[in-house]
C-alpha cells in the first residue's frame, strides 16, 4: 500500500454542510412518496367501502318493487358512502333485474371518480372506481 503525504499547504476535505445538502435534497422526494402512499392507501380503501355499499344497495333494492329498485338502491348506496366518509367526483349507480325467471336476481352496478382532496401536489387524474353485487330478489317482500 501506498501512503499518502500531505504537504503543508494541502488540508484534507471538509464534509460540513454535506447532511444538509442532502436534506434539501432528499426532503421533496420523500414528500411526494408518502402523498403516493397515501393516495395508494386512499384507492384500497375507496375500493373496499364502494364495494361494501354496493352490497347494501343491493340488498335494500332485492326488498322492493322494481319499479323502485332504482331509487332505493341509489339512496341506499349514498347512504352507505356517507356513512363511509367516502367522497366521489363523480357518482352513478344502475339497478337491474338480471333474471326474469324463478328465482330473479337484481344487479346494482356502482362507479365513482375517487375524489383527490390535498393530493394537488401530486397531480393524479382521478381515478374510476366501479363495483357491483347481485341479491336474489326476496319474493315474500310486502309490495310484491
Amino acid at each position: 500500500m501506498q501512503s499518502v503525504e500531505m504537504t503543508s499547504n494541502e488540508s484534507p476535505r471538509s464534509d460540513r454542510g454535506s447532511a444538509t445538502v442532502e436534506a434539501v435534497l432528499l426532503a421533496p422526494t420523500l414528500m411526494v412518496l408518502l402523498l403516493f402512499v397515501i393516495h395508494l392507501g386512499r384507492w384500497s380503501s375507496a375500493e373496499a367501502r364502494l364495494r361494501t355499499a354496493a352490497d347494501h344497495a343491493a340488498r335494500a333494492a332485492s326488498l322492493v318493487h322494481p319499479s323502485r329498485m332504482s331509487s332505493v338502491a341509489r339512496n341506499a348506496a349514498l347512504d352507505n358512502l356517507v356513512a363511509a366518509g367516502l367522497t366521489c367526483e363523480r357518482f352513478a349507480v344502475s339497478a337491474a333485474i338480471l333474471h326474469q325467471s324463478d328465482p330473479r336476481v337484481v344487479e346494482v352496478a356502482l362507479e365513482c371518480d375517487v375524489a383527490r382532496a390535498g393530493l394537488e401536489a401530486l397531480a393524479v387524474t382521478p381515478r374510476r372506481l366501479s363495483a357491483s353485487s347481485s341479491e336474489v330478489v326476496d319474493r315474500w317482500r310486502t309490495d310484491s
